[in-house]
């Protein structure tokens, strides 16, 4: 089941269109979601639109859009208004260019979005932008109007169809500096303490498959409360390894790896980088972690 689409407009390479449809590729259904209420009565509790001013509540007939444009100074926005200045590429993904996806930085890379054709008529078309871009390893860069904004859009082939990526615009990336600027890029470091790490690295190299991970939520379900349970791997705050025993830290670290390793794996070579020797079960990380 596909579910629904949340828009619906036109691909557009040069004179080739086909209709298309967006749909979300993500959801945030399972995660835990808190509700303001009563704590007498357990209620919940509702959110009422009042005038700062005057601190009546205002009907929703009253309630309209509105900008300052000069301190206390507000412009009414109608809703003819917006649709009167609505960008026109409403209902168009035209592609402006196709880059490497290698040289879009992940700092602008967004929520991700599944983009199929909208009807029979438009696959043939779909097809043929959709594999232009595959046969080069390339992504294509456009833009969609979605919720009265403008968006820039990363186009990539997967599998039959396309995903659709949101990316940041340069404005809402912040500087690496004010936030790396003091840490020193060229300090020396010991040879020994590279290599010992790089046996703690070769020894975790593992296939990435998200369904060995477990989302326990990030405070814990609130269901144990009521059971008065407590959390089941609650570990003390770890502090910081002082330099003079990093090393002797490291090889603590091969140990135990070494000990969590199946027998038959110890006698395997050291996989080279990128390319893990056998897979790295979710069992065996939480044991190492021990």
């Amino acid at each position: 089941m596909a579910g629904r689409a949340i828009w619906r407009g036109y691909l557009r390479l040069s004179l080739v269109n086909c209709a298309v449809a967006l749909y979300p590729a993500t959801t945030d259904s399972n995660g835990i979601h808190f509700n303001k209420v009563n704590r007498e009565t357990g209620h919940r509790l509702r959110m009422r639109m009042v005038d700062e001013e005057t601190g009546e509540e205002v009907p929703s007939e009253q309630q309209t859009r509105g900008y300052e444009v000069e301190s206390g100074e507000t412009v009414i926005v109608e809703a003819g208004d917006i649709d009167d200045i609505r960008l026109q590429s409403t209902h168009v993904l035209e592609i402006d260019e196709f880059v490497p996806r290698s040289e879009i930085d992940p700092l602008y890379i967004g929520r991700p979005y599944y983009l199929a054709p909208e009807d029979e008529a438009s696959q043939e078309a779909f097809i043929v932008i959709r594999e232009a871009m595959r046969q080069r390893s390339l992504g294509a860069i456009s833009k969609l109007v979605m919720n009265d904004r403008e968006r820039m859009v990363l186009l990539e082939p997967r599998g039959p169809g396309i995903v659709a990526t949101m990316l940041r615009w340069p404005y809402e990336v912040r500087g690496e500096d004010q936030v790396f600027g003091a840490i020193p890029l060229s300090r020396t470091v010991a040879k020994e303490l590279i290599d010992m790490a790089g046996e703690v690295v070769d020894r975790r190299l593992a296939h990435f498959d998200p369904s060995e991970f477990e989302d326990r939520g990030g405070i814990g379900r609130p269901h144990s409360r009521q059971a008065g349970g407590t959390a089941s791997d609650a570990r003390p705050s770890p502090s910081t390894t002082p330099a003079s025993s990093i090393f002797e830290a490291l090889k603590a670290s091969v140990r135990e790896l070494e000990r969590a390793m199946p027998a038959e794996r110890r006698a395997r070579p050291v996989a080279s980088a990128g390319r893990p020797a056998a897979r790295t079960t979710a069992a065996s990380r939480k044991t190492a972690r021990r």
